[in-house]
């Protein structure tokens, strides 16, 4: 999960701003812009005889968004390089809503900054498409540099490195949605923990307005960046579906307005600043006691955990449905390395076999389950054991107490069960070229509604308009193509109706 947090435990050394950010801001209204490679890529990778040999002492440079999710590539970056001869020299950091845009200024001028980069899903079909990111099947099949996919849980395996018959990345971030809420509260009130959205709003209306222990019974995630998570955990559960067989909108639907109905009495009792909220503002708010229930990332309970004030008293559980509906949780963020299209076959050599160490098993455990990182878990050995979630991360240099998510087995157990069931419903979201338009379009709407800007026939109509809009900008014939390419791969890992 992302978020704002500084980036501390990682060198300076390794965290460069570049100018390439701020170009990119200027650039951040021309999004999932379909607009081939540039000069320089589209070169099939060459497998030397001797792999381990080319790529043993080379340097390479990685671009991510900033914060806590820079920490692992500290933390195990000398391990690293003593297995493999690879480490990562420099990290290009820029702000979390300036991942597409910064990477995309790049890539369009054929000539990257960085080897290896972490962006999220959504852009996959995009930059596979535009040929700025490399094919990594033939270095996954080179003798000790498997990616363990067959460890990898299907949502990820199935959804986050495939697109059109070739494997684009391999995943390094879970993200999906679940309910995290104060188990003290609930029990001194004699609550129980919503399973559907009505119980789940009279929850909120009771700690709001009949207990004086809490100041609000819930908080909501009201920022752009990512508001339009919040609204498809409803409108999955309500049955919506993004398109139909023609590429009409299906946002404007009975589906779209049972969520937002929902997500509206919500907020009747909400904390009043979920309108300015991004992912730690929400986060804070239940860490500082501002609320009872919060719909987060599943970072959250480990930051909990960690925390002065609820270390002891946060419960984690699946999100909740709409009574006789199943529930759905959607599955916004995540992320995914790739590799540069744009830089010269040895280097990205170096940096597929970085992205494999640092993603697979032996090196992820601990990432996932160190609190002071927001990466979420996405392998089935992540959860074979909860016992991980206990246990201090080896590879960090002092400070090992830190390090642990839970201080029993009781809490990593409760943990892990609530992240696998969240899971077993997930809702994907959008990831064919083009697809950020549509998210972008939502999440700007979806927060005008939070604020109160707007009502719910205002929001549901200027969504539908404007993917409609979308649609021919993009070709209705090659988007309706590509969406079918996406649906297979969500039947495939369960996560989509077949029919």
């Amino acid at each position: 999960m992302h978020n704002n947090d500084t980036t501390d435990g990682v060198s300076r050394r390794r965290v460069l701003q570049t100018g390439a950010g701020a170009l990119a801001a200027g650039m951040a209204g021309c999004t999932g812009i379909i607009t081939g490679g540039g000069g320089g890529g589209n070169q099939p990778v060459t497998i030397p005889d001797d792999p381990d040999g080319t790529v043993d002492g080379i340097e390479i440079t990685h671009a991510m968004d900033e914060g806590h999710n820079t920490n692992p590539f500290d933390w195990f970056n000398d391990d690293i390089q003593e297995r493999t001869g690879v480490s990562v020299g420099n990290i290009q950091g820029f702000p979390p809503s300036e991942v597409y845009s910064t990477l995309n200024t790049e890539f369009t001028t054929g000539d990257t900054g960085f080897d290896l980069c972490s962006f999220y899903p959504q852009y996959l079909g995009e930059f596979a498409e535009n040929g700025h990111i490399v094919p990594l099947d033939e270095m996954m099949e080179i003798e000790g540099w498997d990616p363990a996919f067959d460890d990898l849980l299907a949502p990820y395996r199935n959804m986050y490195t495939q697109w059109g018959g070739n494997t684009w990345a391999l995943p390094i971030d879970g993200d999906v949605l679940m309910l995290v809420y104060r188990k003290d509260l609930f029990e001194q009130h004699d609550q129980e923990v919503p399973t559907t959205w009505q119980e789940f709003n009279e929850v909120a209306r009771y700690f709001t307005e009949e207990t004086d222990d809490i100041d609000y019974g819930v908080a909501t995630f009201g920022a752009r960046s990512y508001a339009y998570g919040w609204f498809l955990t409803r409108f999955g559960g309500a049955g919506g579906i993004y398109f139909d067989e023609d590429m009409n909108p299906q946002i404007d639907t009975e589906a779209g307005r049972m969520a937002l109905e929902s997500w509206a009495e919500t907020l009747q009792y909400a904390d009043p600043n979920s309108a300015s909220y991004g992912y730690a503002g929400l986060r804070d708010a239940f860490l500082n006691e501002r609320a009872a229930m919060v719909i987060q990332f599943t970072d959250v309970p480990k930051k909990a955990a960690a925390s002065d004030t609820v270390s002891d008293v946060w419960g984690g559980a699946p999100i909740p449905g709409f009574e006789g509906m199943d529930a759905a949780s959607s599955m916004p963020v995540g992320r995914v390395l790739g590799v540069s299209n744009y830089v010269e076959n040895d280097r990205k050599l170096a940096a597929y076999r970085f992205a494999q160490q640092i993603s697979g098993p032996t090196f992820s455990g601990h990432m996932v389950s160190d609190p002071d990182c927001g990466l979420d878990p996405y392998r089935t050995s992540h959860f074979d054991d909860p016992a991980l979630f206990t246990e201090p991360n080896e590879f960090r240099d002092g400070q090992p107490d830190s390090s642990i998510a839970f201080s029993s087995m009781e809490q990593a157990e409760e943990y892990a069960n609530a992240v696998q069931a969240t899971l077993e419903q997930g809702y994907p979201i959008p990831y064919w070229p083009g697809a950020q338009n549509y998210i972008q379009a939502m999440t700007i709407e979806m927060s005008s509604f939070v604020s109160g800007e707007q009502g719910v026939d205002e929001t549901l109509t200027n969504v539908q308009e404007q993917w409609n809009s979308i649609v021919d900008d993009l070709g209705r014939e090659s988007q309706r193509e590509a969406y079918q390419n996406v649906i297979d791969a969500w039947q495939n890992a369960g996560l989509w109706p077949s029919n």
